[in-house]
């Protein structure tokens, strides 16, 4: 947090947005609930619900990411351990969505301070990316269904990479990422 008061108004809060934060610890949750096929999957997840929360309580990255990483390590458990195909693309797709949604919290906190007026902002971004993931699970399920004959595993695992990069053309074309594609 800064104590920047060149303003003249006072402290600025440079914790993580609410909005952005409420809503990424609900797609964790709506995660841990996807991937509760498996002891191993439910403890990873919650165990990345747990360290994402406590990376946005204390406004650091690091947890953040750890916690996503979490998430989607339990939602790869639950796929490996028999969890639907459908259950595990949208497991991965909030998990994804989760990390994307503390990052953003993490960086407008940062950049505009908790308190400045963001939700629109916030809203839209959450949407785009929700969207997005969107955009990928239905074809990829779709395409899963009629190509690939029934092989869940293979499926799984051709799905993460087109999740994991589709976040990756997400984050490089995030202006709040201060990069462009």
């Amino acid at each position: 947090m800064s104590n920047d008061t060149s303003n003249g108004v006072g402290p600025i809060d440079r914790s993580p947005t609410h909005l952005s934060s409420t809503l990424a610890l609900l797609a964790g949750v709506s995660t841990a609930v996807l991937s509760a096929y498996a002891q191993v999957a439910l403890g990873a997840t919650l165990a990345g619900l747990l360290v994402l929360g406590l990376g946005l309580g204390v406004g650091r990255q690091s947890p953040v990411t750890v916690g996503g990483g979490l998430l989607v390590a339990g939602v790869v458990a639950a796929g490996v351990s028999g969890a639907p195909v459908s259950a595990t693309v949208l497991g991965m797709t909030t998990a994804l969505l989760a990390f994307d949604l503390g990052t953003t919290a993490l960086g407008l906190g940062e950049q505009l301070g908790r308190e400045a007026p963001t939700s629109e902002v916030e809203l839209l971004h959450a949407v785009a990316s929700a969207a997005v993931g969107l955009g990928v699970v239905v074809p990829a399920l779709a395409i899963r269904e009629v190509a690939t004959g029934g092989q869940p595993v293979s499926a799984v695992f051709g799905l993460l990479v087109v999740v994991l990069l589709s976040v990756v053309v997400l984050r490089r074309a995030d202006p709040l990422s201060g990069r462009r594609a």
